[in-house]
């Protein structure tokens, strides 16, 4: 699995020949042209600091992003691309076309596809929209979250129309959350008044599908998965530890392969 700033290979395992029904995951995806072979899987993640591997010891090696793009090449025996553009702080409107750091997704996205393959892109947004106070344009609305998430997705699909998109569910975080932001239970509600607008965003592009739902009860109830941070309510939980950021590779892994293997693509799946 290869990154654009650091080169990180895994050992390509024999994938075992097994193809999935092409027809039942196609059903999921409409108007979706199946590819038989591929040179390569690219991945370009859109995200905050969970995304970006915050607290994590070396986020180059432990980052989400990372986790998945070692665990697709192992399961499909295909090389494997990641760039990881979680920014700390970060809401939908720092990555709205015009910024920053949607420009560099984009280039970044331009360059993988020189490596021929299919392109994915996989986004969580949200947690910072959510806050209280202290990140930009926060308090975010759901009506307001829709439009930039919108804006995003339709601008990555008339710029990248063969590629597929993957928008996960934003994880939970504890409802004392409170260090250079302020979050807290409002926030916490807020954040997961996003869940039926995420809902809505796959309607209007057969390229978009929606990740894991379940995400939210499962961070939710294991608190072990989280680094213990001290905030100012006391200690908080927001950012996956390393065994949470696997987690959290595994389930964004699982909803890329059903996108890859319905690309034609065999997939030896990730065991629960």
């Amino acid at each position: 699995m290869r990154t654009l700033s650091i080169v990180h290979r895994t050992s390509s395992i024999v994938h075992r020949t097994i193809r999935l029904i092409l027809a039942c995951l196609l059903a999921g995806v409409p108007g979706s042209p199946a590819v038989s072979q591929t040179t390569a899987i690219n991945l370009v993640f859109i995200g905050n600091s969970i995304t970006y591997g915050a607290t994590l010891a070396d986020p180059s090696t432990q980052a989400p992003p990372v986790l998945c793009g070692q665990l697709i090449e192992a399961a499909t025996g295909v090389p494997t691309h990641v760039y990881n553009g979680g920014h700390s702080g970060i809401t939908t409107f720092g990555f709205m076309p015009g910024r920053d750091d949607f420009a560099r997704a984009v280039a970044a996205a331009t360059e993988l596809k020189k490596n021929g393959g299919r392109l994915y892109f996989s986004i969580m947004l949200g947690t910072n929209d959510s806050a209280i106070r202290g990140t930009e344009g926060a308090p975010v609305s759901p009506d307001t979250y829709k439009a930039n998430m919108q804006a995003i997705i339709d601008t990555l699909v008339a710029r990248f129309p063969d590629s597929r998109i993957v928008v996960n569910y934003p994880i939970w975080y504890s409802p004392n959350t409170h260090n250079g932001a302020t979050y807290m239970e409002e926030g916490m509600n807020r954040l997961h008044s996003y869940y039926p607008v995420i809902d809505r965003l796959p309607v209007r592009h057969w390229q978009v599908t929606g990740g894991n739902r379940g995400v939210w009860e499962y961070f939710r109830d294991s608190p072990d998965l989280f680094t213990h941070e001290q905030g100012y309510d006391g200690i908080f939980y927001l950012h996956p530890n390393a065994i949470g950021a696997r987690r959290l590779a595994e389930i964004w892994s699982r909803s890329l392969l059903h996108l890859i293997a319905a690309d034609g693509i065999p997939v030896d799946w990730l065991k629960p």
